[in-house]
């Protein structure tokens, strides 16, 4: 993956004008919150590898003002600093994915943990590979008793982790993600399929989604990849346009008027006026 950085400024449309040129220590004071719907990107770039936000902080404080938010994307994992005049603060919350099905978020309190005592609270978060994952404390002992982390549907992460989101954790979550997705997907080919299947739900049509990429001839969309004729060559051609015949169509007036004056002889019957007109226009 391709390490990031984005640079995003209070949206003074929205209530992001609250937080406009405020210090860190002000925003924590009056409790007001960081997220990024009250927020506008503005600037986006690469990030050299191994790049800390002091250095990416200190080479674009020509195009940052207090209050803007710092995202960095390091191969996955993503972190968000307040910009505040003496440093980047590290802030927590500032994007919240919640997907469908969600039982933790940065609001969670009086959260009871299987075989765990007592309750516990969300503390802090991280995204890695887009998935959340939460740092919860004891709502008692707080920092005294070890944490465990949690991804976003409850499901034990890391047990007894005592240092917040350090290197040991986040190798734990990587080992977590990898496992999970050998669960998703146990072999290549269905993993292949289910994408393509994705695709179906994006585009409407599952048999364009598996030979897009593949088709020679595209007007054969049918299901069977590669449909071409014998000669390949034939395909890249362009099609001969026929000429269109002109077909004579015929009137339904006439096609009545023809079947009225049938009946009429076969009746004994006199012709309309309208009729007989309408033969003589027709021998003309």
């Amino acid at each position: 993956m391709t390490d990031q950085y984005a640079i995003y400024r209070a949206n003074l449309l929205t209530e992001g004008k609250n937080l406009w040129q405020k210090s860190f220590e002000q925003v924590r004071k009056e409790h007001l919150p960081v997220r990024i719907d009250l927020y506008r990107q503005i600037h986006i770039s690469f990030s050299e590898k191994d790049e800390s936000v002091m250095e990416i902080w200190k080479k674009t404080r020509d195009i940052t003002e207090v209050s803007d938010v710092l995202v960095l994307n390091r191969s996955g994992e993503i972190s968000c600093y307040y910009v505040n005049e003496d440093a980047p603060r590290r802030i927590t919350g500032f994007i919240r994915l919640n997907p469908s099905g969600t039982l933790v978020t940065l609001d969670t309190r009086d959260y009871k943990i299987e075989g765990y005592e007592g309750n516990w609270m969300a503390a802090d978060d991280m995204i890695i590979d887009g998935r959340q994952f939460f740092l919860m404390e004891h709502q008692e002992f707080h920092r005294q008793a070890a944490m465990i982390v949690l991804d976003s549907y409850g499901r034990k992460v890391v047990e007894e982790c005592k240092e917040g989101f350090n290197q040991e954790v986040k190798d734990k979550i990587y080992a977590f993600l990898q496992s999970q997705e050998k669960k998703r997907y146990p072999n290549k080919e269905l993993k292949q399929r289910l994408e393509f299947w994705q695709k179906f739900f994006e585009n409407g049509h599952y048999e364009r989604s598996w030979e897009s990429g593949m088709e020679v001839n595209y007007d054969a969309i049918d299901g069977c990849v590669n449909h071409q004729k014998d000669d390949p060559g034939k395909a890249l051609k362009e099609p001969k346009v026929q000429p269109a015949r002109s077909r004579k169509k015929t009137s339904v007036i006439r096609k009545l008027h023809q079947k009225q004056i049938a009946i009429a002889k076969r009746s004994g019957k006199p012709i309309p006026r309208y009729l007989e007109q309408q033969m003589v226009r027709e021998k003309v």
